[in-house]
């Protein structure tokens, strides 16, 4: 995965769903994009999913980790039903990276699950 995510940046705004959305489908609809918000019972806690060829890559404040992706199934806007992350491969820029107001994802490595 191309994308370096810092969720203890992240706001919550949906930025990266929305820009994911309309390279996926031209579509307003957080409902088809690749990243989505991972968000738990605690105020201002954030965090980054994104569906990848194999895994689900999950972001959060206490560190990342890899998801099995029957793990990654779970809330209310499951993220197996999207298409994975193919890095924005027709464009020159990521739109997440682009879109994301606080600079909490960005063009870099993070790890591949084992």
């Amino acid at each position: 995965m191309e994308l370096k995510i810092t969720p203890l940046k992240c706001t919550g705004c949906g930025a990266c769903e929305i820009a994911c959305s309309m390279y996926q489908d031209e579509t307003n609809s957080t409902m088809v994009s690749s990243i989505i918000l991972h968000r738990e019972e605690k105020k201002n806690y954030f965090g980054i999913m994104i569906k990848t060829q194999k895994d689900v890559y999950l972001a959060r404040p206490e560190g990342p980790e890899w998801l099995s992706q029957s793990e990654g199934a779970s809330g209310p806007k499951p993220i197996l039903l999207r298409p994975p992350c193919d890095g924005c491969k027709n464009r020159e820029d990521k739109l997440c990276v682009k879109f994301c107001p606080s600079g909490s994802i960005e063009e870099g490595f993070t790890e591949e699950a084992g």
